[in-house]
């Protein structure tokens, strides 16, 4: 089925698409959504990015370098324990 898309992640690849009742679902994010896709997909026409609060030093390197890793096609994976700050809040 080379025409559907993820309505989730936006995944084309035929060799992520499995079928359940006969209805096609995207293996590359189910495990995270644990949702059935709908053949729907919402692409966004515009999207605000800005942050309502100061990133720490560690997280503006960290995201500099995920950034810079994405616009060169590299995948990153970042590991961090449980309970530490990932976020700041406003």
């Amino acid at each position: 089925m080379n025409d559907y898309i993820c309505p989730i992640c936006g995944n084309t690849d035929s060799k992520y698409i499995g079928f359940r009742n006969g209805k096609p679902y995207c293996r590359k994010c189910i495990t995270f959504r644990g949702q059935e896709a709908t053949g729907e997909y919402t692409q966004l026409d515009s999207a605000d990015w800005t942050l309502k609060y100061e990133l720490s030093d560690d997280q503006k390197r960290l995201s500099k370098q995920l950034l810079e890793n994405f616009q060169n096609g590299i995948d990153s994976l970042v590991h961090i324990v449980c309970g530490s700050p990932k976020t700041t809040n406003p």
